[in-house]
């Protein structure tokens, strides 16, 4: 069996990684989710400030996304963590 973070240690290393890569964030959130092969997932959701989106596309999304994958394998999360990024509403 995997080793799963508690919502709240995932939501952390989320938003320091977003953070980090100078992400304008206003919320995370996660919830369970099956990968394309049928086994045990989390979504991750980052929450863009309301016209922040261009801005982030390219490099500073991607470094975000690779280093939320590689922090969470470190700390042990055996979920496939899929992330992605919504723009809240001004």
């Amino acid at each position: 069996m995997s080793s799963m973070l508690t919502d709240d240690r995932i939501k952390e290393i989320a938003s320091e990684a977003a953070r980090e890569n100078h992400i304008g964030f206003t919320n995370v959130t996660t919830a369970p989710a099956i990968d394309s092969k049928g086994g045990e997932a989390i979504e991750i959701t980052i929450e863009l400030t309301a016209g922040s989106s261009a801005a982030i596309m390219g490099k500073p999304s991607a470094l975000t996304v690779s280093e939320v994958i590689r922090r969470l394998a470190d700390a042990g999360e055996g979920r496939f963590p899929i992330v992605r990024y919504i723009e809240a509403r001004p």
